[in-house]
Order: C-alpha cells, then sequence, then structure tokens
C-alpha cells in the first residue's frame, strides 16, 4: 500500500510544513542495511518502477521489479524470485513465498498476485530480512500455518484460512524454526501436529468448523517434537516413542488423545533397536506401511521390517541394508515409491562447499543381501517424484535432469540456469524455478512457458506504448495482463524521474534494515512524502559511553564505534552439530572464530580440516581440556606455554595451517599466570561478556539455571552488546535441545537489530 498520497485538496493545507522540509531536509548518513531501492523510471503517466535488491540467506543478492500508480496509490509486483515454491496439486494453483510475501497463481498459472490479508510488501507489509520465516500450506491448498513472532525465539501458530481470509490463534509461544513451521499435515487436509515445549499436539479442522476445539492440554500425544511424527498416505499417523513405533488411525486421534494418560497412544507395530532421539535422528515409513528407513545420528541409515511382537522370530532372519554416511553428510531427502525403490540424496560440505550424493536401495531385489547403490550426481540440489512414479526429476545448478526411475536412465535433460526447485504438475508437465525464471515444460514434446520472472535484469518503459520491457540474459520480455511473454525486441526510452507533476528520488535512511527510500515530491503543491512506510523496527541505539577494552584479557569490543557481535564456537570433544554450524554460517555469509582443543584435534581431524578450509578464524583452546582450578595440578607459566605450543604443533600437522594466536582456557578459566604467559608468547586471551549456559544439562540441581535452546537465544539477545562475544558449544552433551539447532534464529534476531557478525580477531582490530 501506498504511503505517498495521491492528490487532494487536503494536501495543500499541508504546504507549510512540507515547504519546511524542502528547504532544510534531514542529513541521514548512510548504515549497512539489507534493502535497497534503484533503478527509478517515471512515465509521462505518472507510474513508477523501481527495484529493491535484498541479500538473502543462501541465494544471495537478488532483485525484485515493482510498479507504483502514483495517481491511484497502489503497488504491483511484477517478478516472483521462488526462495520457496508449492504446487497445490488440489486446487492446480502455484504458491510462491520470499521475503516480499506469499502469493499464489491462478489455475493456469498465471497471474500471480498475493493472498488477501497476508503479510505482503505491495500491501503495507515490511520486507523480511535474514532467514525466510516459511510458512506451511494445507495439501488441499485452503489452509496456511505460519508463526507470527512474539519475541525473537518464540512466536505464535496462526491459521489462516485463504477462503475467508479469517485467522486463528492455533497455539501461543511456539519455539521458532526458520524451517518453517513444526507442524505436519494429514494428506486429507483433516488434522496437522504441531510441537511445542517438547511435546506433540494435534489440531481438528473439523473441531474447528463445528466450533468444539478443546483445550490444548487434551489435544497432547506425547512428549518429543515434530521428527517424532510421520503421515501415511492412507492418513494414519505414525509415532516413534523411544523405541516404539506407534500407529493412530487419524478417527481414533481424539479418543487416543483425551485419554493419553491412562493408555498407550496408538498400536504397537514395530520396534527399533535404538532409542529415538529427536535432536539427530529422523525417519519414513513405506507406503505399505510394513517398513521403516531410520536415521540414526543423521549418518546411519537401517532398513527394518516392522512388527509388533519380536519376541519370537516369525521368519527367516535376514540380513537388513545399512548405510554409512560421513560425519559431514545430512540427509537432505528420501523418495521412497509404493513399488519400494528407496532413493536417498545426501547433502555435504566440503572446503566450504556444497556436496551430494544418490543412493538408491530396490527392495523387491531377489538378492540375498541388500545394498545401497551409490550414483555419481554430486551436483544435485532436489530430487522430486512424478505422480505415477515413473520419472524422477534431479535438479543441478544449471539443469534439470529427468531419469526413469527404476532403471536410472536419462531421458531427457532441461536447460535452466540457476535452477532453484521442481515440482511435477502432472506427470508429464514439470514446472522449474530458478534465479532467471519460472517456467513449464512438457516433456513429451519438449514445449515450454514463462510462468513468471525472478528477477528483473535490464528493465525499463517500452518507447512507443509504454508498456513494461525486461531484459532477462538478453532475451526481452513483455508484461501485459499479469503476465510476461517473450518478445523480439527490448526498445526502451531513456530513464526518467520526473513529470509535469512529481519528481521521484533516493534518500539515505539510518533507522533500520532499509538503506534507502523511495520519495515522491509533488511540484504542484510543494509536499513530500515516502512512497511506502518503513518497517516498524528501528536498530537497536548505542551506549551512551564506550567501556574500557583490556587486550591482554580481551572479553569484548567497542560498545560504541560499530553495531557488531563475534559469534564463537568451542570444540571441544564431540562432532554433533559442527556440519548445521558450517551450513547455517555458510548461508548467512558469515565468517566466525572457532577454538579447538588437542583431544577434538585428535578424534577429528578432518572435521578441523573442513573448519580451516571454510576460511573461519581458528584458535586454541589449549592441549587438554579440564579445569584449571582443580588443587591436583600445578598450572604455571611454563605449562600454558607447553600445552598452547603442542596445540600449534597439532594443528599445523592436521591442517597444514598455523593456529591464530588467540585463545582461552577451558571453561574461560583466567589467571596472571595465564595472562602472562599468553603475553610471553604474542597470543592474547579471549574471554566472553555473553555466557549463553548452554553447556548446562538437566539433572539434579540445575532446574533453576537450565534452558532450552529457544530461552538461551532470548537470553543472548537480552544480554548482547555491540562489541560482544556470544560462545556457543559444538556437540552432544546430554541436554534435550541445542543451541547450535536454533543458530540460525539467533543470528536473524541479531541482523534484526542491525548487528554484523565478525570474527574475533576483526573485533578487537576495530576496538583499537
Amino acid at each position: 500500500m501506498l504511503n505517498f498520497r495521491p492528490r487532494t485538496a487536503e494536501n495543500y493545507r499541508d504546504m507549510n510544513r512540507w515547504l519546511w522540509v524542502l528547504l532544510f531536509p534531514l542529513v541521514v548518513l548512510p548504515l549497512q542495511g539489507e534493502v535497497l531501492f534503484s533503478g527509478l523510471d517515471l512515465s509521462p503517466e505518472n507510474k513508477l518502477l523501481f527495484q529493491a535488491s535484498v541479500d538473502a540467506p543462501g541465494y544471495d543478492l537478488y532483485g525484485t521489479l515493482f510498479k507504483a500508480d502514483l495517481l491511484q496509490g497502489d503497488i504491483q509486483q511484477l517478478t516472483f524470485f521462488p526462495e520457496e515454491l508449492l504446487y497445490l496439486d488440489k486446487i492446480e494453483v502455484l504458491q510462491f513465498q520470499n521475503r516480499f510475501g506469499v502469493f499464489r497463481s491462478d489455475r493456469d498459472l498465471g497471474n500471480i498476485t498475493p493472498l488477501p490479508d497476508f503479510p505482503a510488501f505491495v500491501n503495507g507489509g515490511p520486507i523480511q530480512t535474514g532467514k525466510l520465516n516459511l510458512v506451511g500450506a494445507s495439501p488441499d491448498g485452503n489452509y496456511i500455518l505460519y508463526s507470527e513472532n512474539s519475541s525473537v525465539a518464540f512466536g505464535n501458530l496462526l491459521l489462516y484460512n485463504v477462503e475467508t481470509g479469517k485467522k486463528v490463534t492455533v497455539a501461543e509461544d511456539l519455539e521458532q524454526s526458520l524451517k518453517g513451521p513444526s507442524v505436519s499435515w494429514s494428506p486429507d487436509s483433516r488434522f496437522f501436529i504441531y510441537a511445542k515445549g517438547g511435546e506433540i499436539f494435534y489440531y481438528s479442522l473439523e473441531q474447528l468448523k463445528d466450533s468444539r476445539i478443546i483445550s490444548e492440554e487434551y489435544r497432547s500425544l506425547g512428549k518429543g517434537n515434530i521428527r517424532n511424527v510421520d503421515w501415511s498416505k492412507q492418513n494414519d499417523l505414525y509415532l516413534l516413542d523411544g523405541s516404539l513405533v506407534y500407529r493412530i488411525i487419524s478417527a481414533e486421534i481424539f479418543t487416543r488423545a483425551l485419554y493419553a494418560e491412562l493408555f498407550q497412544v496408538g498400536d504397537v507395530v514395530g520396534k527399533i533397536p535404538f532409542s529415538f532421539d529427536p535432536n539427530f535422528d529422523s525417519y519414513w515409513i513405506s507406503p505399505d506401511g510394513k517398513k521403516i528407513l531410520l536415521n540414526k545420528g543423521g549418518r546411519n541409515l537401517f532398513i527394518y521390517y516392522l512388527e509388533g511382537d519380536d519376541f519370537l522370530t516369525t521368519g527367516e532372519t535376514r540380513s537388513l541394508p545399512y548405510l554409512f554416511l560421513p560425519r559431514n553428510s545430512r540427509i537432505k531427502s528420501v523418495v521412497w515409491s509404493t513399488e519400494d525403490l528407496i532413493t536417498v540424496l545426501t547433502g555435504n560440505i566440503e572446503k566450504g562447499d556444497l556436496k551430494s550424493e544418490i543412493f538408491r536401495l530396490n527392495l523387491r531385489t531377489l538378492s540375498t543381501t541388500l545394498v545401497f547403490d551409490e550414483k555419481e550426481n554430486p551436483e544435485v540440489q532436489e530430487i522430486i517424484l512424478s505422480p505415477n512414479e515413473d520419472l524422477i526429476a534431479l535438479v543441478m545448478s544449471d539443469s534439470v535432469i529427468i531419469n526413469k526411475y527404476e532403471s536410472w536412465t536419462i531421458k531427457k535433460t532441461l536447460t535452466h540456469p540457476g535452477a532453484i526447485h521442481a515440482l511435477w504438475r502432472t506427470s508429464n508437465e514439470l514446472i522449474i524455478a530458478g534465479s532467471t525464471c519460472t517456467e513449464l515444460h512438457n516433456i513429451s514434446d519438449g514445449s515450454s512457458r514463462i510462468i513468471a520472472l525472478s528477477q528483473p535484469g535490464l528493465f525499463g518503459w517500452e518507447d512507443a506504448t509504454y508498456g513494461i520491457l525486461v531484459s532477462q540474459e538478453g532475451t526481452p520480455y513483455k508484461f501485459d495482463r499479469g503476465n510476461w511473454s517473450e518478445v523480439s525486441t527490448f526498445d526502451i526510452r531513456d530513464r526518467a524521474v520526473s513529470t509535469e507533476d512529481l519528481r521521484v528520488y533516493l534518500e539515505e535512511a539510518g533507522s533500520g534494515s532499509y538503506q534507502n527510500m523511495v520519495m515522491v515530491r509533488d511540484v504542484q503543491v510543494y509536499s513530500t512524502d515516502q512512497l511506502f512506510s518503513f518497517p516498524p523496527r528501528s536498530y537497536e541505539p548505542f551506549p551512551e559511553e564506550d567501556e574500557v577494552v583490556d587486550d591482554t584479557n580481551f572479553i569484548h569490543g567497542s560498545r560504541i564505534r560499530r553495531r557488531e557481535v563475534a559469534l564463537v564456537f568451542n570444540a571441544i570433544d564431540s562432532v554433533e552439530g559442527l556440519t548445521e554450524i558450517l551450513t547455517t554460517l555458510r548461508e548467512y555469509g558469515i565468517r566466525a572464530t572457532f577454538f579447538i582443543n588437542g583431544d577434538f584435534i585428535h578424534r577429528h581431524p578432518e572435521a578441523v580440516t573442513e573448519i580451516a578450509d571454510s576460511g573461519h578464524e581458528v584458535g586454541s583452546l589449549f592441549y587438554v581440556y579440564f579445569n584449571m582450578t582443580d588443587s591436583r595440578f600445578r598450572i604455571d607459566k611454563d605449562f600454558i606455554k607447553r600445552g598452547l605450543g603442542r596445540n600449534e604443533d597439532d594443528f599445523f600437522n592436521v591442517t597444514g595451517r598455523e593456529l591464530s594466536a588467540i585463545w582461552h582456557a577451558p571453561y574461560y578459566f583466567v589467571s596472571s599466570d595465564i595472562i602472562e604467559a599468553s603475553r610471553e608468547m604474542n597470543y592474547i586471551y579471549i574471554g566472553r561478556d555473553v555466557d549463553p549456559l548452554d553447556w548446562i544439562v538437566p539433572k539434579q540441581g540445575t532446574s533453576g539455571i537450565y534452558l532450552a535452546a529457544s530461552e538461551i537465544v532470548e537470553r543472548i539477545i537480552d544480554l548482547k552488546k555491540p562489541g560482544s562475544i556470544i560462545p556457543i558449544r559444538i556437540g552432544e552433551t546430554g541436554r534435550n535441545e541445542y543451541l547450535f539447532q536454533s543458530l540460525d534464529v539467533l543470528i536473524n534476531g541479531l541482523i534484526a537489530r542491525g548487528y554484523d557478525i565478525v570474527p574475533v580477531s576483526t573485533l578487537r582490530e576495530r576496538a583499537k
């Protein structure tokens, strides 16, 4: 919605006020933001083209084209970058989501418009910064679930009725997740499951329609999170609790939840030989409901046949398939056909770059030994099975390969530079979306058509008719009646910023995530206004005074020079969480600081090499990790020097690189001998000014200080200041959940408050 007011008689009453603005404009200093407006081009009819550029984690910088009718008072979005894309086959529409809003096409995949009553930039909403907060659409497309922030790490789960525009609050104070709401829809859209506070709940759409939603406490299905549940195509709910696999028929969900305290929720249909840990484990149920694929710890894949009672052997002894993945791998997606052919796509990070591997398993084989077969596809981003299961689409960075699913032979290769997503519309039609455009391809005849442009490229007003033209990588397109079509020429008029009535210009901004603002000046009535509103949140102010910085025991940087903090990752013994950390830092383009001790180097040399190869700063966490306050040990300067020197040598022998001359002792212990030894070795001791308490595990005596991961994020946001050093522990320590699993939520919270994230050495240099 335009903030600029169309010209009326009332504008003249404000002439004196705006005359003062014209004569004495405010001086705004430039501030690093995340949204930059550019490309102003005003037509003689007072219609304005402009571009908004954003730096989106995982997608880099992209632009979006808008048209503003300055006389009618509205803004139209013309390009749609597919940060998230869904095809809702029940209603045959395509749904886009990016930081400008949520949009849907018509049934012909054209005329893409924002969802009514849903937050969107063209309807007056702010442009989202940081990683996108995803929404979840019901399979029938009639509802959308999304989280509305109540704080940095918590939000309210809202259910939006697309047809009526009505919103219902499902639950309050859910832990925020930037991987989408922690919900799982039933295939028939009658139920969804959501997780909150380590507990699983159901929600019934039929109960909502009849206005008989019962209290949340009576809708609990037990402990766990959304990884504990899975739906079958028959709308049965599977729940993995400990080592038991339960199945709940959807018609019995209400009864099972209501009497959960009296008897078990569901029927036991199988058992696994491990206790399921939803922090690191996941699973998939076969289409026939008789088998389970278990992902243990993110790297161990097992196939088990589900048997409700396994006390006695009920058949021949089986040798079951097993896949052991490298520690840097994570399972991205699993395809399991009704013919029991499984395809697993894994992703890993190597020297800072993302790689992929594909493994296939045919459970129908007559061989006595079932094995996962690895396929050579190192650059696959997504795998998508066609509705009839005959074909599978492999999304690459510059194309989409169509394979026959059973034989895994190539049927067709579709070129698409910057490909991001692929979705099957039918078993013969494939939607491909990328950084330049979204297209619909016919697999049989090879034809294709443009659905949407993702970015504008070159743009302007057509010289003859003042239509809108865009040139994407040399191909010209024209916008007409809500859609883009390819044309033969790109003949645009010279760019203009004024007409007889109006002038437009850009003014630097300094209070939030917008680097500048589009201004509209009415030369007839001497009024000037913003085209749209600033985001409601401004950046946090700096403290009035700086604090003394101790360079020998560096615990924080300057409080007043820059709005920046350092994230410090302590690698002590366990490697769990490292892949997620490195991937998240890569998505945001952040260079962080890691402290590594000798035990970690000895146990995980390849992980240490990956940290170094990813370009992060690496300091020393001493040679051994122990409590230096223990009276059994004599800690003097010579001991400190030998420990630091030994760690230097071990790090060099593993990586071929030198450690940075920064360190801190185990548990951040500091003494005069430590500081003196550091000085004599030209090391800088790095402390901290924020203790997140992520090292505390739930046990007797910690109930008052143990915090859940989301609560830790809130604590950090409350305690941090400009120049803060924020430590995060890597590895499994016995917590119920881990801070590194909410790293993106923490980073988003810092970005929203205007903070840059830099290595400790940068923080120190800028404090001098």
